[in-house]
């Protein structure tokens, strides 16, 4: 597994987001990571990504989670394109009378 910073991360991101457009499938995983030194508690965040032939994570610190989770969110909406929309019945179920009185 590659360890990038999260410049390097988003934008390698977008490139495994584009080559499973067609088939395959990427796998996001966060993971909070806390860490004791000196009676001083150091809060992190551990993101993964994975496809079948490669991975990739990056560590973010507690002050770069907002803009980090911005940036993906992002990265997501754009690329999230393939996804299909639930069916859903047009028959009503009708209602009981309890429910209306």
């Amino acid at each position: 597994m590659v360890l990038l910073a999260q410049d390097s991360f988003l934008t390698e991101l977008t490139r495994l987001f584009q080559s499973t457009r067609e088939s395959g499938s990427l796998s996001l995983t966060l993971k909070r990571v806390s860490e004791t030194k000196d009676e001083t508690t150091c809060h992190r965040c551990l993101v993964r990504a994975r496809t079948e032939k490669k991975k990739i994570s990056t560590v973010v610190e507690a002050a770069n989670l907002l803009k980090f989770q911005t940036s993906m969110c992002n990265i997501l909406k754009v690329h999230m394109t393939n996804l299909k929309r639930k069916e859903r019945s047009k028959d009503k179920k009708p209602k009981s009378d309890e429910a209306k009185a």
